[in-house]
């Protein structure tokens, strides 16, 4: 409860603190007839290269069917979305020790893998769109870009470190953790022991060029339909602008907010907007394509999650309290005489 107070009340303070400069519900809502349609096409490969490419890091953690993790990933990503701050991250392992025998440690090391990949990728690509100039000054937005893109280095490294050398990591945690917190101490040992695990196993070679190429469809995807809806709502938002307003979007996502995103994601549009087009644009079309990117997106997401979680019949309640359900055992076969 004191979540949920928490992160609503910071979902008010962005919502305020936006208002002179985006409207969250504009006055006039229309748009070019075939744009939310063909935007809502273009979330469809967003989406699937979304969900999919987590099956090329679990599978060598087990056995577990392509068609299960990419339904556990859209159940876990509506979570993300809805979820404050970001404790939905936990969902996909969660769920997952429901359809396989792999257990929540390990799962975990394959999604902070993705994180810190998705982190550094979307850094990248904000200093690669804003090296063509913004109308709006970027040096601070800069500094702190380069702040997110060094810790995601330093968390590489020691995700790398953890996957080659499991028994140093259990080592460092018992020696300082463990000494003034014992009970802690295990635990963290327990827990760095799961995801090196999870880490020591990740693909190789084949997989993981598959698991990079997916990745970057996803992004492309991603910018390809930002820029189509900005043209339906009668924004001039160029290719490399829509990259950049995308990047700088996905890299305020990175702060815990509220609620489904509320206020930090419309904070992160409107930022990237005011780096490539005027205040005045941005105050009406540039209000009305932060609505309906907002809408589609949490809409897709959530209804796909919750078409997923249904088919698999996923125990949602595994997310709620943020530990794993146990799986019941098979019933067993009925006897000779019953048959």
């Amino acid at each position: 409860m004191i979540r949920l107070v928490l992160s609503l009340g910071l979902a008010v303070a962005f919502a305020a603190a936006l208002w002179p400069y985006l409207r969250a519900i504009p006055e006039d809502l229309h748009v070019a007839a075939w744009a939310i349609p063909v935007y809502l096409l273009t979330l469809l490969p967003y989406h699937l290269a979304r969900a999919g490419r987590w099956h090329f890091l679990l599978r060598p953690l087990g056995t577990i069917r392509a068609a299960d993790s990419l339904r556990i990933s859209m159940a876990g990503y509506m979570w993300i979305a809805l979820l404050p701050f970001r404790l939905g991250e936990l969902a996909r392992p969660l769920l997952l020790t429901q359809r396989s025998d792999i257990s929540v440690h390990r799962a975990l090391g394959t999604v902070a893998i993705e994180r810190v990949l998705d982190g550094l990728v979307i850094c990248g690509l904000f200093f690669a769109a804003s090296a063509g100039g913004t109308r709006a000054p970027i040096e601070a937005l800069e500094q702190a870009t380069t702040g997110v893109m060094a810790l995601f280095g330093v968390a590489l490294v020691g995700l790398l470190f953890m996957a080659r050398f499991p028994r140093a990591m259990g080592g460092i945690i018992d020696a300082t953790v463990g000494r003034v917190l014992p009970r802690a101490g295990r635990w963290a040992s327990e827990l760095s022991h799961g995801i090196s695990q999870g880490l020591a196993a990740l693909p190789r070679g084949g997989p993981l060029l598959a698991f990079v190429v997916v990745t970057l469809l996803y992004w492309g995807s991603n910018a390809a339909g930002m820029w189509v809806l900005a043209h339906g709502c009668e924004l001039p938002l160029s290719p490399r602008g829509a990259v950049l307003v995308m990047a700088v979007m996905n890299i305020a996502l990175l702060v815990p907010g509220g609620p489904a995103q509320l206020g930090i994601f419309q904070t992160g549009v409107a930022l990237g907007l005011h780096l490539v087009l005027p205040p005045e644009t941005i105050r009406d079309d540039g209000s009305v394509f932060t609505f309906y990117l907002y809408l589609c997106q949490l809409g897709t997401i959530t209804a796909a999650g919750v078409w997923a979680q249904r088919s698999l019949r996923l125990d949602w309640r595994a997310v709620v309290r943020l530990r794993a359900e146990p799986v019941p055992p098979p019933a067993p076969a009925p006897a000779a005489e019953d048959r």
